[in-house]
């Protein structure tokens, strides 16, 4: 009964180790010489999947979601326009985005969607 326990607490911290991580972090304005860490990797190609996924309901938009989406691209310009990277921190976190691809973009339209006043 002991090793089966022990045996179950091992699977369970293996399966903790394996988890994906999908921390995202906004990188600070650079100038490009330095490079960015898997979180802001990762906030930056999300963003940029959630940002064109959201672009061509903008022409219809009220001013202040356009106002909004603006702002996203200048953040999004200003920590990711120029930026350098790992390229096994790519290769991780290009495949997230494969596998939510959907779910970011979904993600995008929502962040700018028009609200309906109620």
């Amino acid at each position: 009964m002991l090793l089966r326990g022990a045996a179950f607490l091992a699977l369970g911290l293996a399966l903790a180790a394996c988890s994906e991580d999908f921390t995202e972090t906004r990188p600070p304005d650079h100038d490009g010489t330095r490079s960015l860490t898997q979180a802001e990797l990762r906030w930056c190609m999300f963003n940029d999947i959630r940002i064109e996924a959201a672009r061509p309901d903008m022409r219809g938009a009220k001013q202040g979601q356009v106002q909004a989406f603006n702002t996203a691209v200048a953040d999004w310009n200003k920590g990711c326009r120029r930026y350098r990277y790992s390229r096994s921190d790519r290769d991780t976190v290009q495949g997230q985005v494969n596998a939510r691809r959907a779910q970011l973009e979904a993600e995008g339209k929502a962040q700018f969607a028009v609200r309906e006043a109620g």
